[in-house]
């Protein structure tokens, strides 16, 4: 979910960040003092919800929520004001909500409970298998310590969620160099870099075993696999050609 907080009023935007924070855990905050500098940021990034002051030096927050919704007609605005009196006009710009100063976590939880366009929650880890095999985390490939963790990963989510140990996975990973302590090296590599990016949610882990958690993470295959692509791809992990690695069918 990607926030934009904008107050002209330093302190207290920093006082909005922690209470955002606090409460939408796993956002991406992204504060601005200069309001002008905030509409020139969702200019090139969509904003799922913006938290504007009103009374702002330059652009005033009610200006500035209709050049926002102007940009993306599902951003949802909430405005935190010192302001009582600035409600109604507050409400007539299809604010999902209106917060008085000072501004608790537990008021942006409320907040968020009635967005006028609900979010659907952006999952961090997304993997991508028709063409070449990639792994993002918040949008960023990952890059492992040992070069072959990569296809161990891949391996993992060729298998659907299903568990992969050491035993069947070495002959397709390594071939005729079956290797079962390189094939734990791998997948003690690919633990360490979930566990230092916070996405250990993703895995599924074992006695010796890994699996990935579908429902943790975007990836192209588990949508095709579910009926929800349409499209039929041409290529599959085009980087990899052994074992399972054949192109998906329903």
């Amino acid at each position: 979910m990607n926030l934009l907080l904008i107050d002209d009023e330093p302190l207290l935007l920093r006082k909005l960040e922690r209470a955002v924070a606090e409460a939408v855990s796993g956002a991406q905050i992204h504060s601005f003092v200069n309001a002008k500098a905030g509409f020139e940021y969702a200019k090139t990034e969509k904003v799922d919800v913006a938290f504007l002051d009103i009374k702002m030096r330059g652009m005033d927050g009610l200006k500035l929520a209709k050049e926002l919704v102007a940009l993306h007609a599902d951003t949802n605005i909430v405005f935190c004001t010192g302001f009582v009196e600035y409600a109604l006009d507050a409400y007539s710009a299809y604010a999902s909500d209106y917060l008085v100063k000072p501004i608790s976590s537990e008021a942006v939880k409320k907040a968020m409970r009635q967005l006028r366009h609900p979010v659907e929650e952006r999952k961090r880890v997304r993997f991508q298998c028709f063409g070449n095999f990639e792994a993002f985390c918040d949008d960023e490939p990952i890059c492992f310590g040992l070069s072959r963790t990569k296809e161990l990963l891949a391996y993992l989510v060729d298998r659907n969620g299903a568990e992969c140990r050491a035993g069947e996975s070495d002959a397709i990973l390594f071939e005729e160099d079956s290797n079962n302590y390189y094939y734990h090296k791998l997948r003690g590599d690919l633990i360490k870099k979930f566990s230092e990016l916070g996405i250990m949610d993703c895995l599924r882990v074992t006695r010796g075993g890994l699996a990935i958690n579908r429902d943790a993470v975007d990836c192209d295959y588990f949508d095709y696999k579910d009926g929800k692509l349409q499209e039929k791809p041409t290529e599959y992990m085009t980087q990899y050609s052994f074992g399972e690695f054949t192109l998906p069918t329903l």
